[in-house]
């Protein structure tokens, strides 16, 4: 048992919960919770250590495991496991173009686990998947054109590694309803056509050309 003083460990040891979770709560939280006549006492300082102890290490330890799946933070075994549960596999089915492993690299793998947590949940809507699109690449945008024929052409922009391009273009990043045709054109916007001069699609000298890929 440690010899350093109980009531040091302080945390939110004036009885007041904070914002914390219960499991985040060291041991002086609890033994502060005394009155003022037992705080004296070594026998029952003791005997409260020990037994708040076993429990500390418990919450403790399932601080850590929470830590260690978590999807942000978990690396190799521990992002495999994660991957597992929402059914995505670090080992693609396809090979990646200029000779890139098929082996996703923890970072990688963490946009795909994501993608593939949201395509699970996905109410099919665009709204929605602007929002999921957000939260994979904060820094690249998205604009959805539905081509009412069962086909719709996405339009990406910023800088992706060629990895990332394969997981897109090969249908693992991008909820896509059942039936529907994806299209996509990485690009700089706005993409060059006719009729339209906004944000995302303008005419000669402001629209840029791009290629489609299926």
């Amino acid at each position: 048992m440690s010899s350093q003083n109980p009531f040091s460990l302080q945390g939110y040891g004036s009885g007041e919960f904070g914002n914390a979770p219960v499991e985040m709560l060291i041991i002086g939280y609890y033994m502060n919770l005394l009155t003022s006549e037992y705080r004296s006492s070594p026998k029952l300082i003791a005997f409260l250590t020990m037994l708040l102890k076993k429990f500390d290490d418990i919450s403790q330890c399932q601080v850590a495991m929470d830590m260690a799946f978590d999807v942000d933070n978990a690396i190799g075994e521990q992002l495999d496991a994660v991957g597992a549960i929402v059914g995505a596999n670090r080992t693609v089915g396809f090979q990646p173009s200029g000779g890139v492993s098929p082996v996703l690299d923890d970072a990688t793998y963490r946009i795909y686990i994501k993608a593939r947590a949201a395509q699970n949940q996905w109410d099919g809507k665009i709204d929605s998947l602007q929002a999921i699109w957000e939260t994979l690449f904060p820094s690249r945008t998205i604009a959805i054109g539905d081509n009412q024929n069962m086909t719709a052409s996405i339009f990406l922009t910023g800088t992706f590694t060629s990895i990332e391009q394969d997981l897109i273009v090969n249908g693992y990043i991008v909820p896509r309803p059942e039936g529907v045709l994806y299209n996509y054109v990485f690009s700089t916007l706005p993409a060059f056509g006719f009729d339209l001069n906004n944000t995302w699609v303008s005419g000669f000298d402001v629209g840029r050309f791009a290629g489609f890929n299926a």
